[in-house]
């Protein structure tokens, strides 16, 4: 036993400070993780003389050197809110620090009239201009599709607001259309309902006594007897020119307001499969990012490149998984059990 432990803690010496964390924030301040909490989080990196790099500094070493530098570390966001231009930014610009923003194309505003908090292209702009933020791939619209024919429930009322749900249906969603299992449409081929199958459910489902509203047996019968055939199904010909159409979005207008070409794509909700990294890879995608908690070697997988995102972002907690994930072997481990 105290040979395995010696062997053990050998083993965590040659591996540490290679390991490549990354870290995953959405919002920082207070929809998120505190302002004064992600300062700290800075301050930590700094004082284990860490370097923070882009994705595109990440591709060039790999490029180069065949691996990345020991001791470095990715600090990335998701989707593009304003507060990482108001809170993330200057702070990055204090410790002279590095991020990653993966961008939802669709949803930039305008400064003058800011409805959900998006960034707009000006802010985008200066923060790419900066060498502070890398702005890369996280679709265009960040939406799902249905991926199959199992009933979940039906549009209520509070869903006709709900983007996610107006998108399934074009805008047209009516309380009372059905809502199968759904997946990030960069995942799967998928199944679509026109307006005219959603309406003959819906008269099926108003029509039914109060008791077989509960009777999902009875509502997945119907739906595979009667309602598929008026479902349309993708196939993966289908599939594959629905996400380009929206990868080229994604693609073109952050090229055109940063002024290069974006080339890591990160999985809306995580969800993936290895049909769409080949798909994406055609279209010139070299790396690809995920929600799996754990860390990446010096010579990471860039098909499966794993981040760190914790439901209470305390700076003891970031502190202790960036001490984890910066060793290889114990980052692995943590990946293991997580």
């Amino acid at each position: 036993m105290n040979f395995l432990m010696y062997i053990f803690l050998i083993a965590c010496v040659y591996y540490n400070k290679k390991g490549n964390p990354w870290f995953l924030y959405h919002h920082i301040g207070r929809d998120g993780v505190p302002t004064e909490w992600f300062e700290e989080h800075l301050k930590n990196i700094w004082f284990f003389n860490m370097k923070t790099l882009t994705n595109r500094e990440m591709l060039n070493f790999l490029e180069k050197d065949g691996k990345l530098p020991k001791n470095c570390v990715a600090l990335t966001f998701d989707d593009g809110y304003y507060d990482n231009y108001i809170n993330a930014f200057p702070l990055l610009k204090k410790y002279n620090m590095k991020a990653t923003l993966y961008l939802n194309t669709a949803y930039v505003e305008r400064e003058e009239n800011r409805a959900f908090k998006y960034l707009s292209w000006k802010e985008i702009k200066e923060m790419s201009d900066s060498n502070v933020f890398d702005i890369q791939l996280h679709s265009h619209r960040h939406m799902p599709i249905f991926v199959n024919t199992s009933f979940d429930r039906v549009v209520t009322e509070r869903d006709l607001l709900d983007r996610e749900i107006q998108h399934l249906y074009n805008g047209k969603a009516q309380i009372g259309f059905p809502i199968f299992g759904k997946r990030g449409e960069f995942s799967s081929t998928g199944v679509h309902v026109p307006l005219e199958a959603a309406k003959i459910f819906k008269n099926y489902y108003e029509n039914l006594p109060l008791s077989g509203k509960d009777n999902k047996k009875e509502i997945q019968d119907f739906i595979d007897k009667e309602l598929k055939k008026h479902l349309i199904f993708e196939n993966l010909t289908d599939a594959k020119n629905r996400v380009l159409k929206d990868l080229d979005s994604n693609i073109t207008l952050i090229e055109k307001h940063c002024g290069y070409r974006p080339n890591f794509f990160c999985w809306p909700w995580g969800h993936k499969s290895q049909d769409f990294i080949n798909i994406l890879k055609e279209a010139g995608i070299k790396g690809f990012v995920t929600t799996r908690k754990g860390t990446n070697s010096l010579k990471p997988d860039l098909e499966n490149i794993k981040r760190v995102e914790l439901r209470e972002f305390t700076p003891l907690k970031f502190k202790l998984n960036l001490l984890i994930c910066r060793n290889y072997l114990l980052g692995r481990i943590y990946q293991l059990l997580s």
